[in-house]
């Protein structure tokens, strides 16, 4: 895929740049973090509560992204 896009804004040009790998992040913390304390005495839960708030707040499905 070739995608060009013109802008002046540095910080734009690094957001769409970077936006696939900021999807595959978000998916894996969404998916899988929470795992890792699973098994441990850490009350994540309230932590992906957020998570999940904060994705719905911003209508951000990360399953239409990856």
């Amino acid at each position: 895929m070739k995608a060009i896009f013109t802008s002046e804004d540095e910080i734009e040009i690094k957001r769409l740049a970077k936006s696939n790998d900021m999807a595959n992040f978000i998916w894996e913390l969404k998916h899988n973090a929470w795992r890792e304390y699973k098994e441990t005495d850490y009350e994540y839960e309230i932590a992906w509560e957020k998570i999940n708030q904060l994705l719905q707040e911003y209508n951000i499905d990360i399953d239409d992204l990856v």
